[in-house]
């Protein structure tokens, strides 16, 4: 059996917003948040890079792993606005991720830079 990496997701950046002035991002691996740690959600802006310094571990080299974005809302459910997949193979990078969003209709852009740690 093949050794399990570590990644580091290293910036998350904004190109397009979901909501008029900003979204209140959160991110979801393995249907548990993971970013940010100490709050619901970040502010985030168009046209902004924020860094997010989070190791997600046990991944299985050349599988899959799903990155969700999501916008959190206060009175409605919250919103999922696409998902980053990350096919890590060996320890390297940095590498960047373009968001795929959930439908034709979501506007909203973002992307991680991510790294392979072990």
């Amino acid at each position: 059996m093949s050794e399990k990496l570590t990644i580091r997701l290293k910036t998350l950046h904004c190109f397009q917003n979901d909501e008029e002035k900003f979204d209140d991002i959160f991110l979801k691996f393995r249907g548990k948040k993971v970013w940010p740690i100490d709050k619901k959600h970040e502010d985030v802006r168009i046209n902004t890079k924020h860094a997010l310094e989070v190791e997600l571990t046990g991944l299985i080299p050349n599988e899959e792993a799903a990155i969700e974005v999501w916008d959190h809302d206060v009175i409605s459910p919250n919103d999922l606005l696409g998902t980053a997949y990350i096919v890590p193979d060996k320890p390297g990078g940095p590498y960047t991720v373009d968001m795929r969003p959930i439908n034709d209709k979501e506007i909203a852009r973002y992307s991680i830079d991510w790294e392979i740690l072990h």
